[in-house]
């Protein structure tokens, strides 16, 4: 098989009338051509077994190479998300009884209640995914960010390739991430802020792509770079009451952003637009949607924490925090 994205372009042929040609830069020199319109209308994709992430030219390239940087890669995100402590109990500052709003960020099993959307968008990946197979990659050329069919007018291409992926260790080290990442976002900022942050990090990953690469591309790896995003935020704006949780986290965070800057560099299949513009995305999300918490004072001068985001769509109500001679607390 020519790999995933050859099929792609060979699809998009089809789909822009035989009029454009969509270039894939991150193709070896001698993959770039021009498929002729007969041949691209008549093409029958090849079965999944034959395809691979696989820009190389034949398989044991890819079993050479393109394993080893997948690995790297894998191992470069979770050996950082391990370090940074992503979904162990929070530790905060000040008083004991913070931990409870942290609490969520424990519970990343799958199935939890605490993190449903999470499981949800995993499982949106993995059916699209399942999709794609079915369609033979039928769903792919409809759904690939193509800078041409985004101007023609198909905006949906904005959001949809977020869900796709080009094959199995691609879907599978991205959805360990979004587990990861995702569970423990939930946890701290709800189920709504979640799926506003991945998509608006979705949106703009693809927008700054379509900006600076001509290539096609796919993949939810823009949106878990705007959960990175987000979850930076949170420690940042949040720090005061996380203390040096907060700080050991925020550094984690940005020894795994480096080291997935640099893998990106060296490996020309990755779209690094992409994944800096769903880190801005997210960040800016995070910051918009909150939480932001504080402590206040209430009246009777009992303390309580209040999420006091710029946007309050998504704001939680007041906890209020026991006195110290016992007692529980209550929501305002």
């Amino acid at each position: 098989g020519r790999g995933l994205l050859s099929m792609i372009e060979i699809g998009i042929n089809h789909t822009l009338r035989r009029s454009t040609h969509c270039s894939c830069r991150s193709l070896p020199r001698r993959e770039h051509r021009m498929f002729p319109p007969k041949r691209a209308l008549t093409w029958k994709f090849t079965p999944f077994s034959s395809f691979a992430p696989l820009r190389a030219s034949n398989r044991s390239e890819w079993s050479k190479h393109g394993r080893v940087r997948h690995a790297a890669a894998a191992a470069a995100i979770f050996s950082g998300l391990a370090a940074a402590g992503i979904g162990a109990p929070i530790k905060l500052r000040r008083n004991s009884r913070l931990k409870k709003v942290a609490a969520g960020a424990s519970r990343t099993g799958f199935g939890h209640p605490s993190r449903r959307m999470t499981d949800l968008l995993i499982l949106a990946n993995v059916a699209a995914f399942g999709t794609q197979l079915l369609t033979k990659q039928g769903l792919t050329v409809w759904g690939a960010k193509v800078n041409q069919l985004i101007v023609a007018g198909q905006y949906w291409r904005l959001i949809t390739p977020a869900f796709l992926h080009g094959n199995l260790v691609h879907l599978a080290i991205n959805c360990a991430s979004l587990n990861a990442l995702g569970g423990t976002l939930e946890g701290l900022s709800g189920r709504e802020r979640l799926a506003s942050v991945y998509m608006v990090a979705a949106v703009t990953g693809n927008l700054a792509s379509f900006w600076g690469s001509p290539s096609v591309s796919l993949g939810a790896s823009g949106a878990i770079f705007g959960l990175g995003g987000a979850l930076a935020i949170f420690f940042y704006q949040n720090r005061n009451l996380y203390g040096q949780r907060s700080d050991f986290v925020l550094r984690q965070l940005g020894q795994t952003l480096a080291l997935n800057v640099v893998y990106g560099f060296v490996s020309p299949r990755i779209d690094n637009w992409g994944h800096l513009g769903g880190l801005v995305g997210g960040v800016l999300a995070g910051y918009l949607l909150g939480p932001r918490l504080s402590l206040a004072e209430t009246v009777d001068g009992r303390k309580a924490i209040v999420d006091e985001p710029p946007l309050r769509l998504f704001a939680r109500d007041p906890v209020i925090l026991p006195l110290p001679g016992g007692g529980r607390g209550r929501r305002g």
